[in-house]
């Protein structure tokens, strides 16, 4: 067993992003990680104290000087790194982790982990544009905190194409896409009955409801007895809010919180629906997190925006009506002939070759 430490913007007791699925992967394979979780501030209470969250998986909390978003000039990123390395070493040396822990890095402001770790080998995974959320983006901060993160780090993973060519610039980055947690499941077979789309996963910022209301009314008259279904936690409880709001006079539109997949209707849906508003960040995803989950239990994929997203004959736009209408069409008369393409698809990204791109052997 070694010891692998995981720096993350998150806590653990969020809705399971890519660090958490790592963080399994990893336990999985039989070694400890510990899971450096989203840092306090100084002045908001004390950081989380070490506990055990899963299998081989132990969260901690550690501190900083202030949000990433808010180092606008080099002189407040020193001396946030300066904070940050005092908080780590903390909240380490309760664990005490193996003198040659590898170190995960999921920030774009990890630069000081090469002053703290000197000897120890680095690997970056770069999950999201962080240079396209950037606020204040005339400091050009968020990309001279990516650049450092990148050139102290031995080895530099990014979740897209796109991601993998911006960063080219100052490393030789590899891509890392997701990976399946589920296995391939067939759905029952036929059509009959299915008259769902499903979206599952972060109902946030990051969905178009303008091209859901539009869809909505078009499906009345075309299509009155497809319904959609959006399920999933949303990060901000005043954005739930604005989102409900906006969509719940659509009379064929629902909105649930939270839900596993195992708990939903799945035989009630012909498809998954990814309704994603084209925004900088998210037009860099290649494969979202969610689209293998869905894959896994044989429902296509229809999707509005993400122009970098993987092909596939069953991952279909619909950024238009006409899309749409064809895109169902499709579904239905192509739902069953499409399962055996859907997994082989899925023997593609498979946990063992991820475990291997992170130059990372299963325990003994």
């Amino acid at each position: 067993m070694r010891d692998f430490v995981l720096v993350t913007h998150t806590r653990w007791q969020e809705a399971p992003r890519i660090r958490h699925q790592l963080a399994r992967l990893i336990a999985d394979s039989g070694h400890r990680v510990i899971f450096v979780e989203r840092p306090t501030h100084m002045l908001a209470g004390r950081p989380g104290r070490a506990r055990n969250v899963a299998s081989n998986i132990v969260a901690v909390g550690t501190r900083h000087l202030m949000h990433h978003q808010l180092r606008v000039v080099p002189a407040l990123e020193r001396l946030n790194a300066l904070v940050a390395m005092r908080g780590l070493r903390r909240a380490l040396q309760q664990l005490e982790p193996d003198a040659d822990a590898t170190i995960i890095n999921m920030t774009h402001d990890g630069g000081f982990l090469r002053r703290m770790f000197p000897h120890r080998r680095i690997v970056t995974i770069i999950h999201d544009d962080f240079e396209s959320m950037a606020h204040l983006p005339a400091f050009g901060h968020v990309t001279r905190s990516l650049r450092t993160t990148c050139l102290a780090s031995d080895q530099v993973l990014a979740v897209s194409t796109p991601l993998v060519e911006r960063l080219r610039e100052w490393c030789e980055p590899e891509l890392f896409l997701p990976w399946a947690t589920r296995n391939y499941r067939m759905p029952r077979p036929g059509v009959e009955g299915r008259n769902t789309l499903l979206f599952w996963g972060h109902v946030d910022a990051a969905l178009d409801t303008d091209w859901i209301r539009s869809m909505s009314a078009r499906l009345l008259v075309r299509a009155p007895a497809i319904r959609l279904l959006f399920v999933g936690p949303t990060q901000n409880p005043k954005r739930r809010s604005r989102i409900t709001d906006a969509l719940q006079d659509l009379r064929n539109v629902e909105v649930k919180g939270r839900t596993e997949l195992e708990d939903l209707p799945l035989d009630r849906v012909l498809a998954a629906l990814i309704p994603y508003r084209r925004k900088g960040h998210v037009d860099a995803t290649e494969l979202p997190n969610k689209t293998l989950p869905l894959l896994s239990c044989g429902l296509p994929i229809l999707k509005t925006g993400l122009p970098n997203m993987i092909s596939a004959p069953f991952i279909l736009p619909v950024d238009t009506a006409d899309l749409l209408d064809q895109a169902i069409e499709a579904c239905r008369k192509n739902f069953e002939g499409w399962q055996s393409d859907i997994r082989e698809f899925l023997a593609g990204y498979q946990p063992a070759a991820r475990l291997k791109a992170l130059r990372i052997d299963p325990a003994p």
